[in-house]
């Protein structure tokens, strides 16, 4: 009976040390990336779903952009007037 016991024991030793083998040796578990957007204003990552800011409230999709006919300056399409010399704006 001696030997049986001795043998079971080391089959069951031998399984455990197997088990705890491969649970070390298991991939890490799935690594989720999440896509950021940088904040042009103060430069705070925010998810690529946010429309604005979180740290600072700036737009992060900011309105396109046309150019001045006389100065070559550039200004939001929501705007009638050029910032820096009054001309007007292409519609």
């Amino acid at each position: 009976m001696g030997e049986a016991f001795s043998a079971g024991l080391g089959i069951a030793l031998g399984l455990v040390i197997g088990q705890n083998m491969l649970q070390a040796m298991r991939l890490p578990e799935k690594v989720v990336v999440k896509r950021v957007l940088i904040c042009q204003e103060c430069a705070a990552q925010n998810l690529i779903d946010n429309k604005f800011c979180g740290n600072c409230g700036q737009s992060l999709y900011p309105s396109p952009q046309i150019t001045c006919h006389k100065c070559n300056s550039k200004m939001p399409t929501t705007m009638k007037f050029c910032g820096n010399c009054g001309s007007a704006l292409p519609n």
